[in-house]
């Protein structure tokens, strides 16, 4: 080797290591920069969560919006389908309520499971995020032609209380990624946070529009029904039937037994009128002894005096509460939209001038009649 030779190579052994120095640092920069670009996607995908979580729109609407922005994040090894279930009240079951490009046979096939249930009823009892990167033994449900795959799955927990789950594809053989698994545990967070909120809404409707005591629906409740049912274009040519019943003798019972066997009586009433009206009927407790049952879709008067009969022959019969025999009675005013009324509070007050009538006689049910209206003052 010439004495020039030897310094040439050194300098481009130098130039080398330098290089390769430079590119490891350049490697390292460009992670970190990805890394930066990643945690930067994940804040602005939680920050559309969020946003959708405020539209008013149906619970069901945003977790399937929810699910596709999800899935639309392209740094997340995802295939473009995934579902999401909701826990009914008592935890036992779990519902799909939202899906994208999940084949019929599996939406038919996991459109209702239960805690322990394939990989999604797995997670909803470990309450930890699941992963797998194939099918294997803990896919209980294998519909014909499934394609390799494998799943994030996870749980949307609040409370110690599974709520519900979100079900991830990715592909067969996907190695996991610390960043996946810290955005999809933000995810559950956020979306249990959003679920709770909208249980919590769908509770205080449902509690401003029921009677606290009989749990059917409360006056409020009644009048927004009856006045949906009036909107044009809505009862077609069918009558609709508004029957207001009073409990005959109800204040000798709670001046002789107390308010705690008037409570019984009138929660006892209020099922008594339920079970002898339609599923699709509506009845309320308008306040003290008064109740209101509106009836959809009759086709001739006798058919709301048959009702009314019927329920008056309920509210007869004795109620046995806490050993003691109690009887009272029950008279019933029935008007009729559209020929008594077309507003549901003129509709209301023509039952209640039937009832007076009817009460006087007690035991009757009377349909509203123009001919016998009663004077509307405050000393009737």
């Amino acid at each position: 080797m010439s004495t020039t030779e030897s310094p040439d190579r050194a300098v481009t052994e130098d130039l080398r290591q330098t290089v390769a120095q430079l590119e490891e640092q350049l490697s390292r920069h460009q992670t970190a920069l990805e890394q930066l670009q990643r945690r930067s996607d994940i804040q602005s995908a939680l920050n559309d969560i969020l946003h959708i979580s405020l539209e008013a729109v149906s619970l069901e609407e945003q977790l399937d919006r929810i699910l596709i922005l999800i899935l639309d994040i392209r740094w997340l090894a995802l295939e473009e389908k995934g579902c999401v279930f909701l826990a009914s009240d008592d935890g036992q079951v779990f519902r799909m309520v939202a899906q994208h490009n999940l084949c019929d046979s599996l939406v038919e096939m996991c459109q209702r499971i239960v805690p322990g249930q394939c990989l999604c009823g797995r997670a909803a009892v470990t309450q930890e995020l699941l992963f797998r990167d194939c099918i294997d033994h803990d896919h209980d449900n294998r519909p014909e032609g499934m394609k390799p795959h494998g799943h994030y799955i996870m749980p949307i927990v609040s409370n110690g209380r599974t709520l519900g789950i979100l079900n991830l594809y990715v592909k067969h053989g996907h190695r996991q990624d610390v960043l996946e698994r810290e955005f999809l545990s933000a995810c559950g967070q956020i979306l249990a946070g959003i679920i709770e909120r909208k249980l919590i809404e769908q509770e205080l409707r449902r509690l401003s529009g029921t009677d606290e005591l009989t749990g059917i629906a409360n006056r409020r409740s009644f009048m927004q029904h009856l006045n949906l049912r009036l909107e044009p274009g809505t009862a077609g040519n069918s009558m609709t039937a508004v029957l207001f019943l009073d409990l005959d003798h109800f204040k000798q019972v709670n001046d002789t037994y107390g308010h705690e066997y008037g409570d019984q009586l009138l929660i006892h009433v209020a099922q008594r009128v339920r079970d002898r009206v339609r599923s699709n009927d509506v009845v309320a407790r308008l306040g003290g002894d008064e109740f209101a049952i509106l009836l959809e879709g009759i086709t001739t008067p006798q058919q709301a005096l048959q009702v009314a009969g019927s329920v008056i022959a309920a509210v007869t019969e004795p109620y046995d509460i806490k050993g003691q025999l109690l009887q009272i009675g029950g008279s019933i005013g029935i008007s009729l939209f559209p020929e008594h009324g077309l507003q549901g509070e003129d509709l209301l007050k023509k039952a209640d001038q039937a009832l007076y009538h009817a009460k006087s006689q007690r035991g009757l049910a009377l349909l509203y009649d123009p001919e016998r209206q009663i004077p509307l003052c405050n000393d009737c």
